[in-house]
């Protein structure tokens, strides 16, 4: 890390305000479709790697945004759980955290 990088914490803080924004601001959206939203987040969180953020921090905001995006789908449809939703999120990324259908479907 050098010394323009800011440190881990405020890497990670930063990023999670910015998911809780996305998400917030996205219902003023309706118009925008989850297979936009979604790896459009991807960019932004995929950011933090290129800028600093080893990992573990990475994985710590995804870990914040599964959360927030199955919050969000129960609203919708209470039916399914947290798995279920999780892994709808990552079928619509592009990068490394996509789901492997294959080993979805066992």
């Amino acid at each position: 890390m050098t010394d323009a990088t800011p440190p881990r914490s405020t890497l990670l803080a930063l990023g999670k305000a910015q998911v809780d924004a996305m998400f917030a601001r996205r219902i003023c959206f309706t118009a925008i479709d989850d297979s936009e939203f979604l790896p459009l987040l991807e960019c932004v969180l995929t950011a933090f790697e290129s800028h600093g953020l080893d990992s573990t921090g990475a994985d710590k905001l995804w870990d914040h945004a599964y959360p927030v995006y199955d919050r969000a789908c129960r609203e919708a449809d209470p039916d399914y759980g947290f798995e279920e939703n999780r892994d709808l999120m990552r079928s619509y990324l592009c990068g490394r955290r996509r789901l492997d259908e294959k080993k979805a479907r066992g």
